[in-house]
């Protein structure tokens, strides 16, 4: 059995969250609604982003407009809010995206052991909420694949 570091879990779900945006064909359904999802499939690729972005704004690593993002992809958004407002594109937020890793692993021991001022999602340092990151990110990977099914069989 091999040993992963939490760094290995974010850069094999950022690889198959990347990868999968070819290999389920879901250009052709990125910005379909269906009534049974609440969001559509860009809103998925900006929470993954929005959520992991304020993570890295507990220390100054964010590189998005964390109160922008969580407006628009947080938790409880949805593209029915989001009127006139301009939302990044997929290139835009795919390009963030594929820094994730890497700027995950810049982190210090110190900035990880950080006490978060609050406790999120059962978290109260940065490590635990970068943890919880690593399997948030294939957990809309999944999401992401199955609405790209689903939306494609009731064009």
């Amino acid at each position: 059995m091999t040993n992963k570091t939490v760094f290995d879990v974010i850069d094999l779900g950022v690889n198959y969250l990347l990868s999968g945006y070819e290999k389920w064909g879901v250009d052709e359904v990125i910005d379909n609604k269906a009534e049974v999802f609440p969001n559509t499939i860009l809103w998925q690729y900006g929470h993954v982003l929005s959520v992991f972005e304020s993570a890295l704004s507990l220390c100054e690593q964010n590189v998005v407009d964390v109160p922008y993002y969580s407006s628009i992809f947080g938790y409880g958004s949805s593209p029915e809010n989001w009127g006139d407002q301009e939302i990044p594109s997929l290139d835009e937020i795919f390009s963030h995206i594929k820094t994730l890793p890497e700027r995950a692993r810049t982190l210090t021991d110190v900035q990880l052991s950080q006490e978060l001022t609050e406790t999120i999602a059962g978290c109260d340092t940065l490590d635990e909420l970068l943890t919880l990151n690593a399997v948030h990110i294939p957990l809309h990977a999944g999401k992401i694949e199955e609405m790209t099914r689903v939306l494609k069989a009731h064009r």
